[in-house]
């Protein structure tokens, strides 16, 4: 079938909605476990002298949620044949995508550790997805350049990059060190994007 073909475009865009759909539940179900605490005086500074942990392992996982569905964004603007073996991977994806409220809770648990595990795999899996799309699938524009591939393959590692060490130093780190580079990967994203041309 010919790239054009209405087909091609049709089941594209039903991936991508469905996508969409799946990081909106997502980051959705996050605010879902937060509730007032059963003793609380009514005043803003109660509130978060008992419930701040929470609320930063809420921001912590909206935030990872946030750039995940940015990069996934940015990869099928990329994207412009199907290929089935885009479904498998974006499954992949989208199946440990959706453990990320799960992953919230284990920060209240005390289990940072696995919350950036659960990070790592998603970094790999979205990494993963664009490697069959740009290199295996012939499913992104051919005027890519080799190098851009490349290039945006990067930007997907870095998330990758970080929760592995982190996960090095985790004796050293806590949930705002984890909030803050999250916050340090997208800009460091936006600087390593200007430098090497990339669309947004």
């Amino acid at each position: 079938m010919e790239e054009h073909e209405p087909g091609r475009h049709y089941d594209l865009e039903r991936l991508i909605f469905f996508s969409d759909g799946v990081f909106e539940i997502v980051i959705t179900l996050l605010v879902i476990e937060l509730r007032p605490p059963d003793q609380w005086d009514h005043t803003l500074g109660g509130l978060w002298q008992s419930e701040w942990y929470a609320l930063l392992a809420y921001a912590i996982s909206f935030l990872a949620v946030g750039v995940y569905w940015n990069h996934h964004r940015r990869l099928f603007r990329r994207v412009v044949r199907f290929h089935p073996g885009l479904v498998f991977f974006n499954l992949l994806l989208l199946g440990l995508v959706v453990l990320v409220p799960f992953g919230a809770q284990l920060i209240l648990k005390g289990s940072l550790v696995l919350f950036l595990a659960l990070l790592i795999l998603i970094g790999l899996a979205q990494a993963l997805l664009w490697s069959f799309a740009a290199f295996f699938g012939d499913a992104v524009d051919r005027s890519l350049s080799r190098n851009g591939r490349l290039g945006f393959l990067s930007l997907l590692g870095a998330p990758v990059i970080a929760g592995v060490l982190m996960l090095l130093t985790q004796e050293q780190i806590g949930p705002l060190w984890v909030a803050l580079t999250v916050v340090a990967l997208g800009v460091g994203r936006r600087i390593l994007t200007h430098r090497l041309g990339l669309r947004s």
